[in-house]
C-alpha cells in the first residue's frame, strides 16, 4: 500500500519548529514534503524549498523577494498535486493562497495556528473556513471567532499553546557559563533582534547601540546573541565593529541557545514576535522592540485592531511588557527603560509576577502530542 503523501508549507523559523514535531512524530505513516526550515529538515522531510526564500517581515519588504515568492507558491501548487493533503501553519500571506489553491485541486487542508484574524483583517476569515477542513488553534480566546462557522465541512479545535512544551531550559548557571567561557559573576543581558533577515538588519544594530550605553551605566555586564543559522553570518558580521563583551550562541553551543540565554540574563531586548512569548514563559523581565518602514507600520496601524503588538501583552490585555516600536525603538530609549527595570526591584518583581500568570494562561502541558494526534486521526480517517 503506498504511503499517503501530505505537503506542509511554513514561512517562519517558530513555525518550523512546531511543524518538526509533527513530521518527527508521523513520519512514519505519512511521506511529508514542502517548504522547510532546518528542525523540519533534520526532523526528515522532502523540502520543495526553505523558508528563508519566503520569509520577510512587513508590506515594503515584500517586494525585493517577491520573485522568490512567486516562484516557490509556483513550485508548491505544482508539488501539491501529488500529495493527499497539506497542512500550513500560519504564514497568512502565502498560506491562504496556497490552501485556495489546494481546495481547487481538491485536496483535504489543516490550518496549524491561526492567522491572527483577532488582531487585523478579519475578513481573512471567510477565505480560511471556506478552504480549511480542520483549525487547530493555540490560543484560547480564538474559539470566540470561529466558532459561528463550525460545521460539517469546518472543525475547529484548541490545543494550547507548543511553547509550553518546547521552552524548557535545561543548563543550571554554572553550566552555561562554563560551557560557552563566560566570565563569572557577570550579568548578562540579551540581545534577540529576530530570526529574518530583514529584522536583524534593522535591529541589531540599534541593540548594539544600546547595549553601548548600558555597558556605561552598568559596568560588569556581558551581552550574549543568540543566532538561528540562517542569519548567524550577517550578525557575525554586525558586531565586529564593536567593542563590547558580548558572546554569539548558536544551536552548535547548546540546544535551543534563546532560551538559555533568556533563563539567565538578568534583562532582555527582543523583537516583536515569538521569542516575546517564549521569553514570558521562561519568566525574567524583558522589553519588546519593534521597527520596520514607515509606510508598512502606517499601513499596518491602520489595520490592526488590538491594543498591543506583543502576545504576552494581547493575552494578558494589559501592558505586561513593555514595547518600544518605531521612533521609540532607539538606544536612548531602549538603555532608559533597561534600567529603569533593573534599578526598580519592586517593578522588576511585579513584571516576573506577571509574565507568571501569561503562561498559566497557555494551557498547560502537552499540546505537541494533542497536535500530533489530532493530525494523525484526520488523515487516517480522511485520507
Amino acid at each position: 500500500m503506498r504511503m499517503k503523501k501530505v505537503f506542509i508549507s511554513v514561512g517562519e523559523v517558530s513555525a518550523d519548529i512546531y511543524a518538526s514535531y509533527i513530521v518527527k512524530n508521523l513520519k512514519e505513516k505519512f511521506h511529508f514534503s514542502g517548504i522547510a526550515g532546518p528542525k523540519m529538515l533534520q526532523a526528515g522531510i522532502e523540502p520543495i524549498s526553505k523558508i528563508d526564500d519566503i520569509s520577510v517581515v512587513g508590506i515594503t519588504e515584500t517586494f525585493s523577494k517577491y520573485k522568490h515568492i512567486k516562484k516557490v507558491f509556483k513550485a508548491s501548487i505544482k508539488a501539491i498535486k501529488d500529495c493527499d493533503a497539506i497542512i500550513v501553519v500560519d504564514f497568512p500571506g502565502f498560506n491562504i493562497k496556497l490552501i485556495q489553491e489546494a481546495k481547487k485541486q481538491g485536496k483535504r487542508v489543516v490550518y496549524f495556528i491561526s492567522p491572527q484574524i483577532w488582531a487585523w483583517h478579519y475578513s481573512r476569515i471567510y477565505k480560511i473556513v471556506k478552504n480549511t477542513d480542520l483549525m487547530i488553534s493555540i490560543l484560547p480566546f480564538e474559539e470566540d471567532y470561529y466558532r459561528p462557522f463550525i460545521s460539517d465541512s469546518f472543525r475547529f479545535e484548541y490545543v494550547g499553546h507548543p511553547l509550553v512544551d518546547i521552552v524548557k531550559p535545561q543548563t543550571s548557571l554554572e553550566e552555561f557559563t562554563l560551557r560557552l567561557g563566560l566570565p563569572w559573576k557577570r550579568r548578562f543581558i540579551g540581545l534577540l533582534p529576530g530570526s529574518r533577515e530583514s529584522e536583524v538588519k534593522v535591529l541589531l544594530p540599534i541593540l548594539l547601540q544600546s547595549a553601548e550605553l548600558l555597558r556605561r551605566s552598568l559596568g560588569d555586564v556581558h551581552f550574549l546573541i543568540p543566532v538561528p543559522d540562517n542569519v548567524l553570518s550577517i550578525v557575525l558580521d554586525m558586531v565586529k565593529p564593536y567593542k563590547l563583551p558580548l558572546k554569539v550562541i548558536t544551536s552548535e553551543c547548546m540546544e535551543n541557545p534563546s532560551h538559555e540565554v533568556m533563563r539567565h540574563s538578568v534583562f532582555s531586548i527582543i523583537a516583536s514576535g515569538t521569542a516575546t512569548l517564549e521569553a514570558a514563559i521562561v519568566g525574567n523581565p524583558f522589553l519588546l522592540v519593534y521597527k520596520v518602514s514607515p509606510l508598512t507600520f502606517f499601513i499596518g496601524k491602520r489595520l490592526v485592531k488590538v491594543g498591543h503588538l506583543g502576545l504576552p501583552n494581547i493575552i494578558a490585555r494589559e501592558e505586561v511588557v513593555k514595547e518600544l516600536l518605531q521612533e521609540r525603538c532607539n538606544p536612548v530609549e531602549i538603555s532608559n527603560s533597561v534600567l529603569e527595570y533593573l534599578y526598580n526591584p519592586d517593578k522588576y518583581n511585579r513584571m516576573k509576577e506577571k509574565l507568571s500568570e501569561v503562561k498559566s494562561n497557555l494551557g498547560g502541558d502537552r499540546a505537541i502530542s494533542r497536535v500530533t494526534q489530532l493530525i494523525e486521526n484526520f488523515l487516517t480517517n480522511i485520507l
